[in-house]
C-alpha cells in the first residue's frame, strides 16, 4: 500500500502527465513541483516507469472498487449489473474524466518491464484481481441460476463484446478521431451492449434492463480515475 508521501507524489505526477503527456513529462519535475529533493523522490520511486506503474495500479484499484460496488448493488438485477459495469468506463471517457486511463491503454507495454520488481508484482496482483471481478460479473449469474449459458457461449459473447466496449472508451479521446464522424452517444453504446447480452438465456427477474436505472447506478459509482476493463 502506498504511503502518504507516495500518494502525494503520484498526485503531482498525474498533474504533470495530464499537462505534458505520458512520454514528455520528466521524472525529476515531480520533485521540483512537490518541493522536495531528488534524493527524497528516489527513495519512493526508482524512475519514471515506477511512477507510471504505480498510477496504473492506483486507477485499477479504483476501478476494482467500483465493480465490486456494482456487484453488491441489490437494486440491480444481474444483467443490469453487467451492463452498468461495461458502460461506466465509456461514460467516464465521453465526459473527458479519464484522459490518463485512456493513455494507459495506448502506452508501450515495455514501459512496465523497466519498473522495479516490487512495482511489477503490484501490477500483476491488481491485474489478477480485476480479472477475477470481471469473471464474476459473468459467472455469478450462471452460478446463481439467473443466466443459463455454457462457458463456450459466454466466451463467444465476451470475445465479441469487449473489443467494441474498449473501442468506445478510446475513441472519444483519440487524437485520430475526425470531428464527430465516428462518435457514438452513450445511449447508442448501451443499445449495442444489450445486443450482445440480451440474446443470452436470462431468467425471469434478470431479463429487463432500463437505461435510466443503469445511468443512475453509473452516477453513483463512477470515479474520475479509472481504467477500461
Amino acid at each position: 500500500m502506498a504511503s502518504q508521501r507516495e500518494t502525494q507524489l503520484l498526485a503531482v505526477a498525474r498533474e504533470l502527465i495530464l499537462e505534458e503527456g505520458m512520454v514528455s513529462f520528466k521524472f525529476v519535475e515531480i520533485a521540483k513541483r512537490a518541493e522536495i529533493s531528488r534524493a527524497t523522490l528516489y527513495k519512493h520511486f526508482s524512475g519514471k516507469e515506477d511512477v507510471l506503474v504505480s498510477l496504473f495500479v492506483q486507477d485499477a484499484n479504483t476501478t476494482r472498487e467500483m465493480l465490486i460496488n456494482i456487484q453488491n448493488d441489490a437494486s440491480l438485477n444481474d444483467q443490469e449489473k453487467l451492463i452498468t459495469a461495461l458502460l461506466a468506463p465509456v461514460s467516464i471517457s465521453m465526459e473527458q474524466k479519464n484522459r490518463l486511463g485512456t493513455a494507459f491503454l495506448s502506452a508501450n507495454p515495455g514501459i512496465y518491464l523497466f519498473a522495479t520488481q516490487e512495482r511489477q508484482d503490484e501490477l500483476m496482483a491488481i491485474t489478477n484481481q480485476l480479472r477475477q471481478v470481471n469473471t464474476q460479473l459473468w459467472m455469478g449469474p450462471v452460478q446463481r441460476g439467473a443466466l443459463k449459458a455454457t462457458p463456450e457461449q459466454l466466451q463467444s459473447v465476451m470475445s465479441s463484446l469487449y473489443p467494441y466496449q474498449r473501442g468506445c472508451v478510446i475513441i472519444p479521446q483519440s487524437v485520430m478521431t475526425l470531428g464527430n464522424q465516428i462518435s457514438r452517444s452513450l445511449n447508442e453504446v448501451y443499445d449495442n451492449l444489450l445486443a450482445y447480452t440480451q440474446p443470452l438465456d436470462w431468467q425471469p427477474g434478470h431479463q429487463e434492463v432500463r437505461y435510466e436505472k443503469v445511468l443512475k447506478a453509473i452516477g453513483k459509482y463512477e470515479q474520475q480515475s479509472m481504467i477500461a476493463c
